[in-house]
C-alpha cells in the first residue's frame, strides 16, 4: 500500500506570502512530490462535487499552486508521475480548466428544491450540551414507469457518471438507492440476479429508497429536502423546457471532451 505523508510533514512547507527560515533545513523533494501527487489525486476525486463544494475546490487549487511553486516542474516532462493524473507534459498544472469545467452549469438543486447545498454539520455537539440521538429512517418513492414506460428515469436521477445523484446525497446527507425492475443497466444481468439473496427487490416495481442516519433534530428536514428534489425528477418534462436535462448533457459533453483530450497524442501516457 502506498505510504502517505503524515499530516505533520505538510507544515514543513512555508506558507504562501512568508519566507522560510534560513535555519530550517529544506523538505526532502521526494516528500513534496508525493504530497503534490496526493493533492492532484484528491482534486480528481472532487471533480463531481465542484458545484456543491466550491470553497473546498478553491482551497485545494491554492494548495496545489503553493506546493508546486517549490518544485522544478521541468523535471516532470519525462517520466512524470502526474501524467496519469491528466497533467499536460509541458510542466504546467491545468488548474483553471478544472475550476471552469462546469462554470456555465447553474445549480439545479437551488432551483428545483428548497435546500441550498450542504448545511453545517449539526450533530457534532457543543461542549456541555446534550447530543440528540442518532436515528435511521427510510422513505420509498415509487417511479411512475407504468404511466411513462419509455422515459429514462434512472438516467435522469443518476446523471453523467452518477454525478447528479452524488450531488443530491452530498447536499442532503442522505443515501439514495435505485431499486426494483430496471435498476440494473444490463437487463441480461438483471435476469440472472433476480431471486438471488440481496436482489429480492428486482421482483418489485422500480422505486427509489432514501435513507438517512442522522440526529433526531435534523433528520426530518434532510429527508424532506431529498424527497422534494427527487420527486421533481420523477415528473417528466418536455425536453425543450427541461433545463436540468440540458445541464446534464453539457456536463456529459465536458466529461467526454476531457476524456478525449487526455487520450490524444498530446498525453501519450494517459489511460
Amino acid at each position: 500500500m502506498e505510504e502517505r505523508i503524515s499530516p505533520g510533514s505538510f507544515f514543513q512547507y512555508p506558507l504562501s506570502g512568508f519566507r522560510a527560515s534560513p535555519n530550517r533545513s529544506p523538505c526532502p523533494p521526494t516528500d513534496r512530490e508525493r504530497y503534490l501527487a496526493e493533492l492532484l489525486q484528491e482534486r480528481q476525486k472532487l471533480s463531481p462535487f465542484l458545484q456543491v463544494m466550491p470553497h473546498c475546490c478553491r482551497l485545494l487549487n491554492q494548495e496545489i499552486r503553493r506546493v508546486s511553486s517549490f518544485s522544478d516542474l521541468e523535471r516532470y516532462e519525462h517520466g512524470s508521475p502526474f501524467r496519469s493524473l491528466g497533467q499536460p507534459t509541458n510542466g504546467k498544472l491545468d488548474l483553471e480548466g478544472w475550476s471552469m469545467m462546469q462554470a456555465e452549469e447553474n445549480c439545479h438543486l437551488q432551483r428545483a428544491s428548497p435546500f441550498r447545498g450542504p448545511a453545517p454539520v449539526g450533530w457534532v455537539g457543543m461542549p456541555g450540551l446534550p447530543t440528540p440521538p442518532i436515528v435511521k429512517r427510510v422513505i420509498r418513492l415509487d417511479v411512475p414507469v407504468d404511466k411513462f414506460p419509455s422515459y429514462n428515469f434512472v438516467g435522469r436521477i443518476l446523471g453523467p457518471r452518477g454525478n447528479s445523484l452524488k450531488r443530491v446525497e452530498l447536499a442532503t446527507h442522505c443515501r439514495v438507492f435505485i431499486r426494483g425492475r430496471g435498476s440494473v443497466k444490463d437487463t441480461v444481468k438483471e435476469e440472472k440476479l433476480k431471486g438471488k439473496p440481496g436482489y429480492e427487490h428486482l421482483s418489485e416495481p422500480l422505486h427509489v429508497l432514501i435513507e438517512a442516519e442522522l440526529p433526531e433534530d435534523i433528520i426530518h428536514s434532510r429527508l424532506e429536502h431529498a424527497v422534494h428534489f427527487l420527486e421533481s425528477l420523477l415528473k417528466p418534462m418536455d425536453e425543450s423546457m427541461d433545463h436540468y436535462k440540458r445541464e446534464q448533457l453539457k456536463e456529459l459533453a465536458a466529461l467526454n471532451g476531457q476524456k478525449a483530450l487526455y487520450a490524444s497524442p498530446i498525453y501519450p501516457s494517459a489511460r
